[in-house]
C-alpha cells in the first residue's frame, strides 16, 4: 500500500457533484499543489475543502452540504480545512482557473 494523497479522490468527487472539466482538472491541480504546504489534514479533507473552494469560484456553486454528502466529510471538517488552505489561496488555486481578485471575493473563513 502507498501513501494516500488528497488526489486519489478528487475524480470521484467531482464526479459526485457533477463538476464540469474544468473545474474538476483546477481541484486536481490545487490538491497537488496543496501538497506543498504543510496542512496537517486527512487527504479526504483536503480534497473535500479544495473542492468547496472551486465551487465558490465557478459559476456552478455547490452547497457545503452538498459537498459534505459526496465526499463523507463532515461540514465543520471541511469548514477548517477551508481556514487552513485559506491563507496559501493564490499559491494553490491554478492562475488560469481564477485571477487574484476572484480569490479575494471568497468568504474568509
Amino acid at each position: 500500500m502507498g501513501t494516500i494523497h488528497a488526489g486519489d479522490f478528487m475524480r470521484r468527487f467531482c464526479s459526485n457533484l457533477g463538476m464540469n472539466n474544468q473545474a474538476v482538472k483546477a481541484a486536481q491541480e490545487s490538491v497537488q499543489k496543496s501538497e506543498e504546504f504543510d496542512i496537517r489534514r486527512s487527504p479526504i479533507s483536503i480534497a473535500a475543502a479544495v473542492i468547496y473552494i472551486i465551487t465558490q469560484l465557478s459559476d456552478d456553486k455547490k452547497p457545503l452540504r452538498d459537498i459534505s454528502l459526496a465526499t463523507g466529510v463532515a461540514e465543520g471538517t471541511i469548514r477548517n480545512s477551508y481556514k487552513d488552505l485559506y491563507p496559501h489561496l493564490a499559491k494553490i488555486i491554478p492562475s488560469w482557473y481564477a485571477k487574484e481578485e476572484d480569490l479575494k471575493n471568497l468568504c474568509s473563513p
